[in-house]
């Protein structure tokens, strides 16, 4: 890998584990969502990175895609569970860590399932190991603690500025799939729930967290000034309304958004919540894959 390339993949990496531990002192019972979200991208910005996401704050069943909405007056709820999910680009090398935040002792176990099954598939990586024997370790360990692993989750390889590079390592047994490669990069989220969850995920109607798959020219200027700086900034990675919403002309914002946001430039990702509304934990690192070894970049 080039040196310049690895540097930026450890400094994002650096700086993703140090938002995550700083989430551990920001995510309090009765903080507005809104505050913490804007709280971790401005500490990513103030360290020299980008964030490569919205900040997510899952919130109980919650499992996936969730950050604040523009003046989001929702609060974390007292004795929840938060998962906060955080992405750190360096010139569009990214690093995806995350945490669950237990308000409520009874959940402590469930955290403490999805932090086993994180550690022992991150020591069984390596290159050539089939990303299917990560499954079969997650899935195992999860349910050694008595819970269930979410099925239709998965980790995934990252390339320069796309989170979803096309390789998924499961978090369930039985599942075959690509080989780590040397010089990859991927991050590995064990999923959990209940175990009489349905372990699954559906989405919501609600969805804050929006991605522009391409420029093309438009012939209303509002909207191809829009267009334009949304895929110049995001470089097709993923954003949230807020970040934009002072955007200049912006008493015009609001038509020239909701026209792009039915259009084919702008795909939304929806909120993500466990089927059977149950108490979902989250823990993540991102790895790069060495010639004969792994590193946690996280």
């Amino acid at each position: 890998m080039d040196e310049n390339v690895l540097n930026s993949y450890i400094r994002a990496g650096r700086i993703a584990a140090e938002i995550r531990m700083e989430a551990e002192k920001v995510v309090t019972e009765g903080v507005k969502v809104f505050n913490i979200c804007e709280r971790l991208e401005t500490l990513i910005s103030n360290k020299g990175g980008r964030s490569a996401f919205p900040c997510n704050v899952c919130i109980n069943d919650v499992a996936a895609h969730d950050t604040a909405a523009v003046d989001d007056p929702r609060v974390i709820p007292w004795g929840s569970v938060v998962k906060v999910d955080i992405g750190v680009h360096v010139d569009g090398y990214i690093a995806d860590t995350a945490t669950t935040i237990v308000f409520n002792e009874k959940f402590e176990a469930l955290k403490y399932a999805v932090e086993d099954a994180l550690e022992k598939a991150v020591k069984a990586i390596g290159p050539g190991v089939h990303v299917g024997q990560i499954g079969d370790i997650i899935e195992p360990t999860v349910k050694k603690h008595g819970f269930k692993p979410i099925w239709n989750l998965s980790g995934h390889e990252v390339k320069r500025y796309t989170i979803h590079a096309g390789v998924s390592i499961p978090n369930v047994s039985g599942q075959n799939g690509n080989r780590f490669q040397v010089d990859g990069v991927y991050a590995v989220e064990p999923f959990a729930t209940l175990n009489e969850a349905s372990g699954q995920v559906i989405g919501l109607s609600d969805t804050r967290i929006y991605r522009c798959t391409q420029y093309r020219k438009q012939r209303s200027v509002d909207h191809d000034l829009l267009l334009r700086k949304l895929w110049d900034e995001r470089r097709g990675l993923p954003f949230a309304e807020r970040w934009f919403r002072g955007y200049k002309p912006s008493l015009r914002f609001g038509n020239a958004w909701d026209v792009l946001k039915a259009s084919k430039f702008i795909r939304g990702y929806q909120v993500l919540r466990e089927r059977s509304g149950c108490v979902v934990t989250q823990a993540e690192h991102t790895v790069l894959i060495t010639k004969d070894d792994r590193a946690v970049l996280t």
